[in-house]
């Protein structure tokens, strides 16, 4: 019996994330050693569990950006609503926000643990029970040595946006705990000289200074994105086929619009490219 492909979201190869996690990573598969049933159980990790997860994010993150940015536009063009004579003024509000922001973290922190069954398909190391990057960094570390490129990505990568995302999440699980508390504020006003002045969404931990929701999320659907796709290559990398291809990648402009892909497979011409970090 063939592969068996059932469509599980309604967004097309258009979209960066359906190209680069389900298509471009069957092209990655071709030009491995690994048996079928690795190369089967890595595509169905990465159509199965990390893209509808992902999407979930995303939809989450454009909903919101759509929303506070119509919210702007009407206050730029009509200014704030207000009442009594000027003494009172009605906010903007996005409706439902807590839950939107917490299930944007509950799905992140899902696209962490579940890359983690690459590491039990390729290497029968398994860290699906306590999904912790910093153990996976100290295996890696041993396994492949501290200049290995996987090892270098994730030393960067762990210490700064995967922490991040994994204690806004455990935050939201155990408020007051370990990770703190996850505040988050809609739309917010503060007058100064007799002007008002209209601050967007924000969240943060604790005592740290608040962030623009929908920016953050964009940058954690992207650096989620990212991490995902190079994982996958820079650890096939050690099950290459010993065949004059590389893996390169595609600048922005240059991808095809119907099915934006960063990376594909290229012959080898002089020395071998390295991912950038």
């Amino acid at each position: 019996m063939g592969m068996q492909i059932q469509q599980i979201s309604d967004y097309g190869t258009r979209n960066p994330i359906v190209a680069r996690l389900t298509l471009q990573t069957t092209e990655m598969l071709k030009f491995t050693n690994l048996t079928k049933p690795q190369s089967d159980e890595l595509w169905g990790v990465y159509f199965n569990n990390l893209q509808p997860k992902l999407m979930v994010c995303y939809r989450i993150k454009e909903k919101l950006t759509e929303e506070v940015k119509a919210h702007q536009k009407s206050i730029d063009e009509s200014g704030i609503p207000t009442q009594a004579n000027g003494r009172a003024y009605t906010l903007p509000c996005i409706l439902d926000l807590e839950h939107q922001a917490e299930t944007f973290l509950y799905n992140a922190k899902l696209v962490l643990r579940d890359l983690t069954d690459i590491f039990s398909i390729l290497f029968d190391k398994d860290f699906k029970k306590k999904a912790r990057y910093d153990k996976v960094l100290i295996w890696a570390t041993g396994t492949f040595g501290e200049n290995d490129n996987f090892v270098l990505m994730l030393k960067k990568d762990e210490g700064s946006w995967i922490k991040r995302i994994v204690k806004m999440r455990n935050a939201v699980e155990h408020p007051s705990g370990h990770s703190g508390t996850l505040h988050i504020a809609n739309f917010t006003a503060t007058e100064q000289d007799s002007d008002l002045f209209i601050t967007e969404p924000l969240w943060h931990l604790d005592n740290d200074a608040g962030v623009p929701i929908i920016h953050e999320m964009d940058v954690m659907v992207s650096d989620l994105l990212t991490f995902c796709e190079e994982t996958l290559i820079l650890c096939l990398e050690k099950f290459r086929i010993n065949f004059p291809l590389v893996v390169a990648e595609i600048p922005e402009e240059k991808r095809n619009p119907s099915c934006p892909m960063r990376f594909k497979m290229t012959m080898r011409m002089g020395k071998k490219p390295e991912l950038e970090h």
